[in-house]
Formats: structure tokens, sequence, C-alpha cells
């Protein structure tokens, strides 16, 4: 099982001086919108593979996951990942322990513009350009990636411009281990019950959770469309029928895609961006009820962001405070926006508990 003990983040974003030293089965990331919260999650995933730039690019582009066009180049999104400030040095910074073995991942370089050779520049980007000369003025960041794992340390050469794209890049390194990233709207993508169907025992655990939102669901499918032959998923209903996954609500879509990624994420690491998208709070009690003992069952360790009070009280009561005498699985990061960076503090899952139980604890801020 992959389990990151320590996570320290310098510079990333717009997070400096960030540090986690003692990270729990469940970590929650909370604080107000904007703050930083996804950037702790972005952070960790560069922790994953031996410095590869697909998985640098990767990183960068996971907030245009929903987009249709994609609008910001790949430069952009790069670009954007290093801290603002007058520094002339672009340096990415993230730390931790993962299995008792220190890992750090470094991107440092510098941002120029100069003449590049066309002929550089893929086929299909020359047509888009529609380019006549040999060299084009064009903004470029030249660097390195190091990355260190344990004993194991790779390092490579970066060069990245604003007509870089991602075909061509190399996908070879190896993950060091399993990490999945659970967008807010990973629901509308469709595509999570194939998965699901592979193991009897996790499906009854997903149609269970299921009908915490609609106790007359029976049962989750795949049928062959009449029209193409393409796959549909549907759910067994007892007074409806089978019924096409699409025809019911974001909410029961959204734990569908949950319960996708823990069976993903299995013997590694789950990350969540914030939960509570597409689920009412009635339900978030039983839904992170649920999460949680998932994770438990295949060996995942999880982070949640989320900026709902709704949703942090829902995962706290995960935990027995009252019976457990000292053990806490629960981590809590609050990350407040300050005028240069975001900063954090770090409390466990009991201390929270207690001070909102007696106080009314405004952990949010």
């Amino acid at each position: 099982m992959a389990y990151l003990e320590k996570l320290q983040i310098d510079r990333f974003r717009g997070i400096k001086a960030l540090k986690i030293h003692e990270l729990k089965n469940v970590n929650l990331v909370v604080g107000d919108n904007n703050c930083g919260k996804t950037s702790v999650l972005e952070a960790i995933q560069l922790l994953r593979t031996s410095g590869s730039l697909a998985n640098v690019y990767q990183v960068s582009r996971l907030r245009d996951s929903i987009s249709v066009s994609n609008a910001n180049s790949i430069f952009d999104n790069f670009i954007c990942m290093f801290p603002k400030d007058k520094d002339e040095v672009c340096r990415i910074s993230v730390s931790g322990v993962c299995n008792d073995e220190d890992i750090s991942f470094e991107l440092k370089g510098k941002k120029d513009r100069v003449l590049i050779d066309t002929k550089e520049l893929s086929a299909r980007k020359l047509r888009t350009l529609e380019l006549q000369d040999s060299e084009i003025e064009a903004d470029v960041f030249e660097g390195d990636i190091r990355l260190v794992y344990g004993n194991e340390e790779k390092t490579h050469r970066v060069s990245v411009n604003q007509y870089s794209s991602v075909t061509g890049t190399s996908t070879l390194d190896k993950d060091s281990f399993n990490i999945v990233y659970v967008a807010p709207f990973e629901h509308l993508k469709g595509s999570v019950v194939s998965r699901i169907l592979k193991n009897e025992a996790y499906k009854m655990i997903c149609v269970k959770a299921l009908q915490l939102f609609d106790p007359d669901i029976e049962d989750i499918m795949i049928f062959k469309s009449d029209i193409g032959n393409r796959p549909v998923e549907y759910i067994r209903h007892k007074s409806l029928g089978d019924m096409p996954i699409s025809s019911f609500g974001d909410g029961i879509k959204k734990v569908l895609a949950l319960a996708n990624a823990i069976a993903r994420a299995a013997g590694g690491i789950l990350l969540i961006d914030e939960v509570e998208t597409a689920i009412h709070k009635r339900y978030f009690d039983d839904i992170l009820r649920f999460i949680v003992k998932a994770c438990k069952s295949f060996q995942v360790q999880l982070f949640i962001t989320t900026h709902s009070i709704e949703a942090i009280d829902g995962l706290l009561a995960t935990q027995d405070y009252d019976e457990q005498q000292s053990e806490d699985d629960i981590c809590v990061c609050t990350i407040k926006k300050m005028a240069d960076a975001s900063y954090s503090r770090v409390l466990s899952g009991r201390e929270v508990y207690e001070n909102r139980e007696s106080f009314g604890f405004e952990v949010r801020l």
C-alpha cells in the first residue's frame, strides 16, 4: 500500500511553506474558495512518477479537464504552476515521506523569449499557424526536473514553448505508486460502471451506496444499445424497471464515480476534490461513511478537499471519538490565503471534533 506520511510544499502555484508532518489514513483539506485546496492535491500528483514531463503536463491541465476546447495552451497551463513572484528563476518544490522513503520533486528553470526553428513544430501546428518563416519568436521555458524516491534519483531536461503539444511527449516512466484524482465534476464524464462490475462483492457495496438515495435501486448493469451496438450503463429499479444511468440525477452519478475511483486506487492514494459537489448535504454522513469504509477495505489513503462545514462534520462523524481512546484516522489541514501566498494550520480530527462540539469551532478559517 502506498502511504504518504509527510508532505511539504515549499513552492507550487500560490502555496508556500505548507507542512503536514503527520498525515493519516483520511486527510481533509479545508478552506475558503481559491485558497489553494486543489493545489495541494495537484502537488501530491507531481510525486507520482519518476519525473516525466507527461505527468507535469497532466497535472497542469487538470483544471481544464471539463472544458470542451481546453482554451489555454500547454505552455500557459505549465507556466501557471509556478508561484508568481519577482524571482527570475521559476521553481516548484514538493517533498515528503512515502512508505518510509524520502520523496521529492523539483522543477527549476528560466522563462525567456527566443527564436525557434519552425522545423521543430508539428505539421499540424504549422498548418494551424500558417507560418511562412523558418524561424519564429516564442516564449520558452528551459530547465530540469529532478525527482528523488528513496535511493533512486532521476533528472530530465525540460524545454517547453508556447507552441508545444502533448503529442510526442514520452509517457514511458512507470508510476512510483498509484494515485487517482477525482475532479469535482468527474461524474459528468460517464463510463464508470465497467470497473465496478468486475468485482461482484464491490458492486453490491456500490448498490447499497445508491440505495442511500433510493431504496428501490436493485442492481447496476451494462447493456448494448440498439443503436450502434454501444454499451449503455443501466440501473435496475424495483418500480421503474431498467433505466439508463443518464436518466438519474447527478448525486447518483457522483457516488458511482467515487466508487469507481476507490476501485482504481486500490493499494494507493485517492484524491477527491470538492467532495460535496452534486451531493445534497442531507446525504453527507452516509456517503462519507461509505467512502471511508470502502477506502479502508481497499487499502486506500484518502485526501478530500471541501469548503462545506456539513461535509467536515460528516467526515468527523465517521470516527467514534467518544469511544476511541487515542487512535485517530483523520488529519485536518486548513489552508488560508494571505496577501502573498497560502499557508496552513494542521490539527487532528479529534482536536477539530472536540472544539466543534464545545465551541462551534470554525475549522475553515
